[in-house]
């Protein structure tokens, strides 16, 4: 297939980034999904190659994702059932099925009528099933999530896939995590750069808290200053209008 020129135009629709919400699928997995509908028909097989893919990445954002993280978002894709898996042939080549969103939200059976009462009156019946309508519109009402949502979920996305890329991983399910989503992406990122100066997972024990303290702190601005510069440091820091008495 030409680098350029996918076999399909892109099927995505707003029920997709629905059903990525929903699912907590992270940007990086969603991106996969996206290219692997573009290889060939929905449904139908294909046998993807996952080195093309990471090329593909490459050229978009500047640098691959790590071998394990890409294994890590396809077995995303295949745990919320979007991948059917038909065989494997390595870790980057396999024969898979792409479903499509329809048997991934497959229609719900109309509930079967049980009539309890036999004396009970049509009115009555017609009225119970308008609330259990209307109960089951305002249910489904509030999982449709607003566009500030989607966007903070992209944004809590973009966070856990750059320190996912430098290994260090934060269960999203979890309340100390809540900590590090109150920085800004620019922070993070210069805290990471920061986390690999320092020596990265070999010389830090808890990556999680070092990071965390690390955006608290702003490790990254702190230099390395010779005596010199103490000595005029600290003459700035020092007031120049002292009394005579001094």
């Amino acid at each position: 297939m030409p680098e350029n020129s996918p076999k399909n135009s892109l099927p995505w629709t707003e029920a997709h980034e629905a059903f990525c919400y929903q699912h907590h699928i992270p940007p990086a997995a969603k991106i996969l999904w996206q290219w692997l509908m573009m290889q060939g028909q929905i449904a139908s097989e294909i046998e993807p190659d996952l080195s093309e893919f990471n090329a593909w990445v490459a050229k978009v954002r500047g640098k691959p994702y790590s071998h394990n993280y890409l294994k890590k978002i396809f077995e995303i894709l295949v745990s919320c059932r979007v991948l059917q898996v038909i065989k494997q042939y390595s870790w980057k080549i396999t024969k898979l099925l792409v479903r499509p969103l329809s048997w991934l939200n497959p229609p719900k059976k109309p509930r079967e009528k049980k009539l309890h009462n036999h004396n009970s009156s049509y009115d009555s019946a017609t009225s119970n099933d308008i609330s259990a309508k209307q109960g089951l519109d305002s249910s489904s009402n509030t999982l449709t999530p607003t566009t500030a949502e989607f966007e903070e979920l992209e944004r809590q996305h973009e966070i856990l896939t750059a320190c996912a890329e430098y290994e260090i991983y934060f269960d999203p399910n979890k309340r100390t995590t809540r900590q590090i989503f109150e920085f800004d992406i620019k922070d993070v990122r210069l805290a990471l750069k920061h986390f690999v100066k320092r020596g990265g997972n070999q010389a830090i024990n808890n990556p999680q808290g070092w990071l965390i303290n690390c955006l608290h702190n702003c490790y990254w601005e702190d230099q390395q200053i010779s005596l010199s510069g103490f000595l005029q440091l600290m003459k700035s820091w020092f007031p120049s209008n002292l009394p005579r008495d001094y």
